[in-house]
């Protein structure tokens, strides 16, 4: 990548002055010039601007590796999150299943118990 220095900089190898281009590596929060007389020096990335972006095919590739592997990450957490989805859909099926049959018992609980009790009342009336 190519950047323009934004202000005058002194490194260990001598002054870089404002507006100057160098071929550069991102190394951390720092540009290290690839070529020339400052070759090595490190400039700190605010101290810069980028000017052109090129790519090696080596860098490409693995921008390009990384991508595709946290892309296949990223689909590999999908689907263990649908699996989950759908184990969970089914345990709430069932629990909804145990639930109808409760409401059913109780139900039937409820009206034998009114039976009862008005079968309570009318053996008590017939007294």
């Amino acid at each position: 990548m190519k950047v323009e220095t934004l202000l005058p900089i002194y490194s260990g190898i001598g002054r870089i002055e404002k507006g100057w281009q160098f071929e550069v590596d991102l190394v951390g929060q720092f540009y290290v010039i690839k070529d020339g007389f400052f070759s090595g020096a490190k400039v700190k990335e605010e101290y810069c601007k980028v000017v052109d972006v090129r790519f090696s095919e080596k860098e490409w590739n693995d921008m390009e590796n990384e991508y595709m592997a946290a892309l296949d990450k990223e689909k590999q957490e999908k689907e263990r999150a649908q699996q989950m989805v759908r184990e969970l859909t089914a345990q709430i099926n069932n629990k909804n299943k145990e639930i109808e049959k409760l409401n059913f018992f109780l139900d039937c609980s409820s009206l034998a118990l009114q039976v009862s009790c008005q079968a309570i009342e009318t053996l008590k009336g017939n007294r």
